[in-house]
């Protein structure tokens, strides 16, 4: 009796076996769970941040199908959302951002991802500014992936050796640098016409010239009357100042045709958000040899912010275990330093070791961890107002700068009739 019960507990532990075999084997062999991400992230830094997550995810058993939609600002991935939509198909994954996010959760299409987050003590691991955009009537609507510093400026290390000078911290030192460059035949700073790049560069003046508390005033509660400040004049005279210095038939051209121009010596500076360097570095550029990062003149100790999310949408396909997977995945620590340190951007987690960062991601990481430091959101990129307001401004600016007959004062009546707020201007 003993030998046959021997016998079969070695036939069942072979059963197990063979099973535990058959288990796995059918497991690798399963297709990865595919997620269609809509998303704008084009360019040569983008697409390897991009891809970081691809592999991440890939790992894990979900295949991220790419929807990529060309177009720097997002307004055609946009428009591409809503299509998709519209005809019943939407994406699982949707590249939305600031207040675009509330709008799509008040019309039901954005899936909650409150367990995501209490499983992973988001409240205690993001910073509470990521939270506060991501939470929406007692809702997580999105997941955060990285923080993107509006307010940088970068320099060509090269060429301001050439000129013997530190990068500039003043506006009278950005004058000075501007003449020195123009003696060697430099021109001073990347320029272009679109007016989102316009927008972006006269938010971060905005910000140098009025100050935290007014620039709220100004851009997050939208009081109309507080536009007719003379901090603001001074503003709008500043940007048409630095639009004479680029070039003197100024054109629309994308942000990375004024990277490339910063880094082979053509242009000395460019304002644009950090993910200007992440592009830099994609191109094999180093941010201690061949370029540096600073902030725009005036806006020490200030981080303009914009943040990079992704929504997961409800979607007739019934992907919610996978698009809670993939939210839970790229909001890990090392998703988080993959991410950015391609796409310029940093982490929106307080845990990071800062030294783990290159020296402008370091900067704008303390800076926006500090709590002695000014965090405010950028209107340009849709952290405080929606895509009505954003165009409005950006063409408010574009006019005002190709029209030499207006002037400051009536550009200033005109941004403070298109960025009123819908409720009575106090």
């Amino acid at each position: 009796m003993k030998a046959l019960s021997s016998g079969l507990l070695l036939v069942f532990q072979w059963l197990l076996g063979v099973s535990c075999v058959v288990f796995a084997l059918t497991a690798q062999a399963q297709p990865a769970l595919p997620v269609d991400v809509l998303h704008w992230w084009t360019s040569a830094s983008e697409r390897k941040a991009a891809d970081q997550l691809g592999a991440l995810l890939a790992a894990n058993g979900v295949q991220w199908k790419d929807a990529a939609i060309p177009g720097g600002g997002g307004m055609a991935a946009v428009k591409v959302l809503k299509s998709r939509v519209l005809m019943g198909d939407p994406p699982d994954v949707a590249q939305l951002i600031g207040t675009t996010l509330t709008d799509w959760a008040d019309v039901g299409l954005v899936l909650p991802l409150n367990n995501v987050a209490e499983r992973q003590r988001w409240s205690q691991s993001l910073f509470p500014t990521v939270m506060d955009l991501v939470t929406y009537k007692d809702n997580i609507i999105a997941v955060p992936l990285g923080i993107h510093r509006i307010n940088t400026l970068l320099y060509n290390r090269r060429l301001f050796a050439r000129i013997g000078m530190a990068p500039p911290a003043t506006w009278a030192q950005f004058e000075v640098a501007a003449r020195k460059l123009r003696a060697i035949q430099v021109r001073p700073l990347a320029w272009s016409d679109e007016p989102w790049q316009m927008a972006t560069i006269f938010e971060s003046i905005l910000l140098a010239e009025t100050g935290p508390a007014l620039y709220a005033d100004l851009i997050v509660q939208r009081k109309s009357s507080a536009w007719m400040d003379p901090r603001v004049e001074r503003a709008l005279n500043r940007l048409r100042l630095l639009r004479s210095l680029s070039t003197d038939t100024p054109t629309e051209r994308t942000w990375t045709e004024g990277a490339r121009e910063l880094l082979e010596d053509n242009v000395g500076m460019m304002i644009m958000g950090d993910w200007a360097k992440g592009e830099l570095m994609a191109w094999g550029a180093s941010p201690t040899k061949d370029f540096g990062c600073v902030v725009v003149p005036g806006t020490a100790n200030m981080h303009l912010y914009s943040i990079d999310t992704l929504a997961m949408l409800v979607s007739p396909r019934q992907r919610e275990a996978t698009q809670e997977k993939m939210a839970a995945l790229v909001s890990g620590a090392n998703a988080q330093l993959a991410y950015n340190r391609h796409k310029g951007s940093v982490p929106v987690r307080r845990d990071v070791d800062p030294l783990t960062l290159d020296s402008c991601a370091r900067d704008s990481w303390t800076t926006f961890a500090s709590p002695r430091a000014a965090r405010v959101p950028s209107l340009a990129h849709r952290m405080a107002a929606d895509e009505t307001v954003k165009d409005a401004v950006a063409q408010t600016l574009w006019r005002y700068l190709t029209d030499p007959g207006m002037d400051a004062s009536e550009a200033q009546r005109r941004l403070a009739a298109v960025i009123r707020a819908p409720r009575s201007d106090r």
